[in-house]
C-alpha cells in the first residue's frame, strides 16, 4: 500500500510539474459573430487536442467576463492588442488567442491571431474563408490550432519591431480598410521578418499627442516621432484610396531613425475579394524586396491548388455496369481552372460479359464537365455531364463482333476526405441506357 501511494504521489508530482511547465493560453470569444457563436467557437478551439497538449488553457474569470461585456467585445468590429493583452493579464496568461468573424464583400472570413501578453507582439495569424454557414469554421479549427502553437514557440526577441499605424481609408471604406489592415499585419507577421506590433491604445495616444496626419509634418517626420514614442524600429503605413471604380492600395515601411523609406509598393484591384489576395502579395513585397516576385509566384501556385473550391486530382477506381461490362476499371483526372467546377478526363476499361461463353473487352475514353461543391472539412460533392466513345469486342468461339458507340453521360459523386471517390454515371446512346457505379482512390493535389 505504501508503494502504491508513493507511486501515485510521484505521478501526481510529474503531472503537476509538466502542467506548470506549459505556457498558459487565454482564448477570447470570436468577435463579430451573432448570438453565442463567438463563445462557442472559442470553446471548441480550447477543446482541440493539440491546444490542450501544448498549453494550459485557462478559464475566463468573472472579472474578465465583466471587462468583455464592458468593452462590448462580442460585437466590436476591431479590438486593439492593448485590450487583448489586458484581458490576458486578468487571465494570468502568457498568450491570448482572439478571433473575428467578418464579411468582406461577398466573402465570409474568420480571422484568428495569437498575441504575446508580455510584449504585445502579434506572433502570427490566420484567415480563412467559409462559404455559407458559420458551422464550417468548426472543421478549420484543428489546422488553425497547429498554426497558433507553432507561432507561440517562435523566438522573436532578435527581430526588428514593426509598428502598424492606422490605415487611411477612402470615404465609406473604413471598415474594409480595417479588415485589410488586420490581414496585412497577419501576413507580415507570418513572414517571420519582423516582430509586429499591431495598433494599440498606446499607439492611439501617441498619434493624438503628435496630431498625426493633421500636424503638417511629412510622412517621414511623423514616422520618426511615432516610432520613437512606441519604441519601434520601423513603421508600417498604408492607404486605401479609390479612383472611379478602381481601388488602390499602397503600403510602405519607414525607418523610425530618419524617416526614410525602406520599402513601398502600390497595387490596384477592383473587388474587395481581390484586395484580400493582394494583402498576401503586398506583405511579401514589403518584407522581401529581393526575390519577392519568385515568392509570390510560388504562393499563387500553392493557393491555386490548395483552394478547396478547385478539385485537381488523379484517381483510379473499380466498378460495374451490372451488364456488359460487368467489371470496369477507370483511370481519371480532373483539372479546375475555375472555382466550383472541373473538367474530368478519363478512360474506362471493361471486362467480363454476361453472355455465356463470350470473351469481352471494351475501352471508353470520356470527357465530363461538372459543378463542384466542397464540404466544410475535406472533399466535396459533384454533378456533371459529358460524352465518350466506346469500342467493344465480343469473341464467341471463332467469331468476333465489334461495336463502336458514341454515348452521353450524366454523372454525380462524392469525394470523401480527399482520397475516396464514389460515383454514379447514367450512360446512354439514346437507344438504350446503362448504369455505372464506381468506388476508388483519388489523389488530390494540394
Amino acid at each position: 500500500m505504501k508503494k502504491l501511494l508513493f507511486s501515485i504521489l510521484c505521478m501526481g508530482c510529474v503531472v503537476f510539474a509538466f502542467s506548470q511547465g506549459k505556457p498558459r493560453l487565454g482564448i477570447l470569444p470570436f468577435s463579430g459573430s451573432v448570438g453565442g457563436d463567438g463563445e462557442t467557437i472559442a470553446e471548441l478551439f480550447s477543446f482541440q487536442p493539440d491546444i490542450q497538449g501544448a498549453f494550459t488553457v485557462v478559464p475566463r474569470t468573472s472579472a474578465v467576463n465583466a471587462l468583455v461585456a464592458e468593452q462590448n467585445f462580442q460585437l466590436s468590429g476591431y479590438t486593439d492588442s492593448d485590450t487583448i493583452a489586458r484581458l490576458g493579464r486578468l487571465l494570468n496568461a502568457d498568450f491570448v488567442v482572439s478571433g473575428h468573424i467578418r464579411r468582406l464583400g461577398s466573402r465570409n472570413l474568420v480571422i484568428t491571431t495569437i498575441i504575446n501578453v508580455e510584449s504585445f507582439e502579434l506572433l502570427a495569424g490566420d484567415y480563412r474563408e467559409y462559404r455559407r454557414n458559420i458551422e464550417e469554421v468548426r472543421g478549420m479549427l484543428p489546422e488553425i490550432a497547429r498554426k497558433m502553437i507553432t507561432a507561440s514557440q517562435r523566438d522573436t526577441s532578435k527581430l526588428p519591431k514593426l509598428a502598424v499605424a492606422p490605415f487611411n481609408s477612402a470615404k465609406g471604406a473604413t471598415q474594409d480598410g480595417e479588415t485589410l489592415a488586420q490581414i496585412l499585419a497577419v501576413e507580415i507577421s507570418n513572414t517571420g521578418k519582423y516582430a509586429v506590433l499591431p495598433r494599440t491604445t498606446t499607439l492611439q495616444a501617441a498619434l493624438k499627442e503628435l496630431q498625426y496626419q493633421m500636424s503638417g509634418y511629412t510622412a517621414e517626420e511623423e514616422a520618426k516621432r511615432l516610432g520613437a514614442a512606441i519604441n519601434a524600429k520601423y513603421i508600417l503605413s498604408a492607404q486605401l484610396r479609390r479612383l472611379g471604380s478602381q481601388n488602390m492600395f499602397t503600403g510602405q515601411i519607414l525607418h523610425v531613425e530618419d524617416g526614410s523609406l525602406l520599402a513601398g509598393e502600390s497595387r490596384d484591384y477592383r473587388t474587395i475579394g481581390d484586395g484580400i489576395t493582394l494583402m498576401g502579395e503586398l506583405a511579401l513585397l514589403l518584407a522581401y524586396r529581393e526575390g519577392a516576385k519568385t515568392l509570390i509566384a510560388a504562393r499563387n501556385r500553392a493557393a491555386f491548388f490548395a483552394d478547396p473550391a478547385r478539385l485537381w486530382s488523379l484517381g483510379v477506381s473499380a466498378g460495374t455496369s451490372f451488364t456488359d461490362p460487368l467489371a470496369i476499371v477507370t483511370v481519371r483526372g480532373t483539372i479546375a481552372p475555375l472555382r466550383y467546377s472541373f473538367l474530368e478526363l478519363g478512360c474506362d476499361a471493361g471486362f467480363i460479359s454476361d453472355v455465356e461463353g463470350a470473351r469481352y473487352y471494351s475501352v471508353y475514353p470520356f470527357i465530363h464537365y461538372a459543378l463542384f461543391v466542397p464540404f466544410p472539412r475535406k472533399g466535396g460533392w459533384y454533378m456533371g455531364a459529358g460524352a465518350g466513345y466506346m469500342i467493344a469486342d465480343y469473341q464467341i468461339e471463332d467469331i468476333t463482333v465489334s461495336r463502336e458507340i458514341l454515348a452521353a453521360d450524366i454523372t454525380t459523386g462524392v469525394n470523401i476526405l480527399n482520397f475516396l471517390d464514389i460515383s454514379y454515371t447514367l450512360r446512354t446512346d439514346l437507344d438504350s441506357a446503362n448504369h455505372k457505379i464506381s468506388v476508388g482512390f483519388c489523389y488530390r493535389f494540394r
